[in-house]
């Protein structure tokens, strides 16, 4: 076929919108249709006449609604691969007509799209940050908070040798169910339902209401929930708790020696060898906060002063992702999320949908404008991080993104640690602020 003489149309709809008015001359649509019915005459089988021998005016009477839907196909997939390519342009989402423009014999294929494209910004002053290292914090001190938390998280629960009434500090067992405008609801029923009286880790006006209460009690009271309440389903509702008291216990705390340090499995011989590995770990915390910390600061003062419009469905689908992630932790933690407002749920979490995307924008346009790209041995250094981090082979990890087409993500994701490898390479770090010190003591 002869050069396309296909006229293209751009419209800025907005800085991120373009609509497409695509013109593809009557030529050359006679022609698709003419290569159509010459294929089709090579393949069809029609009564009467041998295969290849089948004449034009008898396959228009058999098949003509079919090729004129292929060659509409077909002229819209080419043309519009054209028309972008010429225009360099790289759509993050098109919206395709709800209908096929019609194959109409001596006119041209008329058709339009509308598309949302990449913000064209240019990213300033990216180089020479001035970023705030946290204050230094005493590894002694973490090391020994750690290690009483490993005794409190280590202890043992046993019944009370002598009966009497909740008081804070104990492990109370209980069973509630919540009511709301007069209904037991039931997404907010719990059987058994331990909790440590006075931690607040539940709800800290319900563990008030228990104090003084002996085991078999049963009681109702009223309990306004916080927005952030972890269910959510009954965060943000004034509720009432009935209560029933099964069992009170009392926690015992092992002395930490030697025997502790062992009981704990792994390589712990002696408490020395649990408070080194201790503080390894506290040290390597520390240095991912610290690295976490210089990374939000980059990015905040990057975001601040860079103000571009961003594509409505890459924010939708960062949105979509997030309420995945958040649906899969409330699964996991067993919440009921029976009558939960998906759409709610969705909006709620837009604010950060939004941050991502801007953030995935500027970086993807630093490593344009520094050449910054992941090559294939990074790539596999990615492959072997990830197989570490999940417990699996490496050659499992390889054909999971393999059969799943990941290898673009993990690249991409690859490419965007190097340049903010780069931002934090190129910024001047200064020690944090005496007041700020003060306040992280």
């Amino acid at each position: 076929m002869t050069q396309s003489a296909v006229k293209v149309e751009v419209e800025n709809l907005s800085a991120v919108t373009r609509k497409l008015r695509i013109e593809v001359p009557a030529a050359e649509v006679a022609q698709e249709v003419d290569r159509a019915y010459r294929k089709l005459g090579k393949q069809a089988k029609v009564k009467g006449f041998r295969p290849g021998k089948v004449p034009r005016s008898v396959l228009e009477l058999y098949y003509r609604k079919q090729i004129e839907q292929e060659v509409s196909e077909e002229l819209m997939r080419r043309s519009l691969g054209e028309a972008l390519k010429e225009n360099s342009l790289d759509p993050v989402n098109l919206n395709w007509p709800e209908t096929m423009p019609p194959v109409v014999s001596g006119e041209d294929f008329r058709f339009s799209v509308e598309m949302e494209v990449p913000p064209e910004f240019k990213v300033e002053n990216y180089q020479g940050l001035t970023l705030e290292a946290p204050p230094e914090e005493d590894i002694d001190a973490l090391v020994e908070a750690r290690l009483e938390e490993i005794r409190e998280n280590n202890a043992i629960l046993k019944p009370l040798e002598e009966p009497r009434s909740i008081e804070e500090g104990d492990f109370v067992a209980l069973d509630y169910q919540v009511h709301f405008g007069g209904k037991a609801l039931p997404e907010g029923k719990q059987e058994n339902f331990l909790l440590e009286v006075g931690a607040g880790r539940f709800n800290q006006d319900f563990e008030k209401q228990l104090l003084g209460l002996a085991p078999d009690a049963e009681t109702r009271f009223t309990v306004d929930l916080p927005q952030d309440f972890y269910n959510p389903l009954l965060a943000g509702k004034v509720v009432e708790f009935e209560v029933k008291i099964q069992a009170i216990k009392e926690k015992v705390v092992a002395d930490l020696d030697d025997s502790f340090a062992q009981s704990l499995g792994g390589n712990f011989q002696t408490v020395a060898d649990l408070r080194e590995a201790v503080r390894e770990d506290i040290i390597k915390v520390k240095e991912r906060e610290r690295q976490g910390r210089l990374e939000k600061q980059a990015l905040d003062q990057l975001l601040a002063a860079h103000t571009f419009e961003v594509p409505p469905s890459l924010i939708r689908q960062e949105q979509e992702a997030m309420f995945r992630e958040q649906w899969q932790q409330l699964i996991q933690h067993g919440i009921n999320l029976e009558g939960l407002n998906q759409e709610k749920m969705l909006e709620s979490v837009r604010p950060g949908a939004e941050r991502r995307v801007r953030i995935n924008l500027l970086l993807e346009r630093i490593a344009v404008q520094e050449d910054i790209t992941a090559d294939d041995a990074e790539l596999e250094d990615g492959l072997q991080r990830v197989a570490a981090s999940t417990g699996r082979e490496v050659a499992q990890v390889r054909q999971l993104y393999e059969e799943r087409q990941l290898f673009g993500v993990l690249r991409r994701q690859l490419q965007d640690e190097k340049t903010l490898k780069f931002v934090l390479d190129h910024a001047e770090i200064v020690a944090a602020s005496e007041t700020e010190a003060q306040e992280n003591k």
